[in-house]
């Protein structure tokens, strides 16, 4: 209750703060946002729940594939039972019983429950069906030692974790035994989930992306419905105690160290029971899982070849990776610019001038160097302006190539890393730098994204989503405290492109890519060089704590060049998404007319 409270004056105070900072207007926009959208969303959910029930015709087509798949896996469902109500026990262990695809097994173990019901139910449903398992523990040993005991019953040859007080979608098994089929070296697979209330009631239904590295390693968003491969489980050495609470995140951070078969089914596989004992009720219901989750997450940089610490965030269940950056590494500053200026309420302010002011003045990393990349567009006087703060400067013919501009910075860069800036842009965090060399200096890495917003606080760039093959910016005009789609815009997250208007790529990656590709005069020149990235084999990533503001006056004059880059992109890549398929960090059942993440 305490907790409940305190959450309640800190939202408060957050209201208060955007109220104070940006007045009424800005104040009723970030209510809706938070609100308006919220009630919308359940609404829209209980309409694609209509859209997407099953028919009875879905399940006997289902059967009629079973019959005919040449690999059947036996899938042992692990369950830890503790002093549960009778209801939900109930409902767990009957939507294991209710399964379109037979091969199973149910292992429960009981952990010295006290409440007599519960050896009632497992001593009922065993005698009922042959393939439930039951082990009754003489002690209690917590949710590890429970599910190290039902595991010690599996002899299937994939292991899936229900809670006991949840449930599986009647397809759960059948959806996992197709993807097999399809996949047969699949170690580790996760689905979509939602959340049900004591009279049935599904919601807040998370539609997630496909493995997103960055994204998991800021909250535990695979949970559920897990599917493990059992050798690799015990491999692994099953769950740790040290962990309990978070003992699931614990098992997976372990797992994908081992397997990059790693998928991901686009479909609501598991409903998680909110009820006062259980986590889905609340960020308040399970204090100490956020201390065990921590703590995972510092044994996993133990082991990492990336190490470094884990801070804990304003938002439980929400943590931000800091990896030590190696050596002290020269980061080349890119800025091709024409020397622009615009009107602001104290006076005429040069781009240019400001952004390399902000760059030296709050910049707590200093090991890098400027690169201006001018025409003869450039007044002088901004020319004689930045010569004095130690700004190397190159002359470019080509003032309306920007990727030309950019490529011929490069080439004249002596940094490890290559940080293409807009020259429109404005420093308002100190350690932009390190956040984002922390990413760019991963080998797995190729670009790094950085939260733009505009002088108003709106959010201008947070990460680009290819939707029927073309690219949006994911939550454009939304409120900077904006948290996205459970939480996609406070943490980092993968995405297949990012802003070019701060770009991070270490420089041999840049070279490996050929640079910008030139024929793209302004516009797709960052798209491009992201999908070659993710092409060749390297993820992208967007970090929310290296922000700058973004006027964004570049791309208003250039918008004229726009149809022929559209043209231009189209043709290069038109067959690479239909190799995708679909946007990876972009799940089918949202929207594909918004990039907000919204279901319609």
């Amino acid at each position: 209750m305490l907790m409940k409270f305190y959450n309640i004056i800190k939202k408060l105070r957050k209201l208060k703060l955007v109220w104070k900072e940006r007045g009424i207007q800005h104040l009723l926009r970030f209510l809706y946002e938070r609100i308006a959208r919220k009630f919308q969303g359940k609404k829209n959910y209980q309409k694609w729940i209509r859209a997407n029930r099953l028919t009875k015709q879905d399940i006997a087509s289902a059967q009629v594939q079973i019959a005919q798949w040449q690999i059947r896996p036996k899938f042992s469902v692990i369950v830890p039972v503790y002093n549960v109500e009778e209801q939900w026990l109930k409902k767990a262990i009957e939507s294991v019983c209710n399964q379109i695809y037979p091969d199973w097994e149910l292992c429960i173990a009981d952990d010295a429950s006290t409440k007599p019901h519960i050896r009632t139910v497992l001593d009922k449903y065993s005698k009922l069906d042959s393939r439930i398992k039951v082990v009754f523990r003489q002690e209690n040993g917590h949710i590890s030692a429970a599910s190290n005991s039902a595991l010690e019953l599996a002899t299937g040859d994939y292991i899936v974790l229900l809670d006991h007080d949840d449930e599986l979608a009647i397809n759960a098994l059948f959806e996992n035994a197709k993807l097999i089929n399809e996949h047969p070296n699949a170690d580790f697979i996760y689905s979509d989930e939602d959340k049900v209330d004591t009279k049935g009631n599904r919601y807040e239904p998370f539609f997630k992306p496909d493995w997103s590295p960055e994204y998991f390693y800021s909250c535990m968003y695979t949970c559920h419905l897990g599917v493990y491969r059992a050798k690799l489980i015990r491999e692994i050495g099953g769950f740790r105690s040290k962990y309990d609470g978070s003992q699931d995140y614990d098992l997976v951070l372990r797992v994908v160290e081992k397997t990059q078969n790693i998928y991901h089914i686009p479909k609501i596989l598991y409903h998680w029971r909110a009820i006062p004992a259980s986590a889905a009720s609340g960020a308040d219901a399970k204090p100490w899982a956020y201390i065990a989750a921590q703590k995972a997450l510092e044994n996993m940089l133990e082991r990492s070849a990336y190490p470094g610490i884990v801070e804990m965030t304003a938002n439980q269940g929400i943590y931000r990776i800091r990896r030590n950056i190696v050596g002290h590494p020269l980061i080349s500053i890119i800025i091709p610019s024409s020397g622009k200026s615009i009107d602001t309420p104290s006076g005429s302010l040069c781009l240019l001038e400001n952004c390399i002011r902000s760059i030296k003045q709050v910049s707590t990393y200093h090991n890098f160097e400027i690169i201006v990349v001018s025409g003869d567009d450039i007044p002088e006087i901004t020319l004689e302006a930045i010569s004095s703060v130690n700004v190397q400067q190159i002359s470019c013919d080509e003032t309306s190539n920007l990727s030309k501009r950019v490529n011929i910075g490069a080439a004249k860069a002596k940094g490890q890393f290559l940080l293409l800036l807009s020259d429109d842009v404005q420093v308002i965090k100190p350690d932009w730098l390190e956040s984002m060399v922390e990413f760019a200096q991963q080998r797995e890495i190729g670009a790094v994204g950085a939260k733009l917003l505009s002088p108003d606080k709106r959010i201008k760039h947070v990460g680009i989503v290819i939707l029927q093959g073309n690219p949006y910016h994911a939550f454009y005009d939304f409120d900077s405290e904006y948290p996205g789609y459970f939480c996609s815009n406070i943490v980092n997250k993968n995405y297949l492109a990012v802003s070019a208007a701060c770009l991070m790529i270490r420089t041999e990656v840049f070279q490996e890519l050929g640079g910008l590709n030139e024929e793209f005069s302004f516009n797709y020149n960052n798209i491009d060089l992201c999908l070659k990235a993710h092409q060749a084999g390297y993820r992208n990533v967007v970090t929310p704590y290296s922000q700058l503001i973004y006027y964004e006056l570049t791309r208003t004059q250039k918008e004229g060049l726009r149809a022929e880059d559209v043209k231009i992109f189209n043709k290069r890549w038109q067959n690479y998404f239909k190799t995708l398929e679909k946007d990876p960090y972009y799940n089918i059942n949202l929207s594909s007319n918004s990039p907000n993440f919204e279901l319609f």
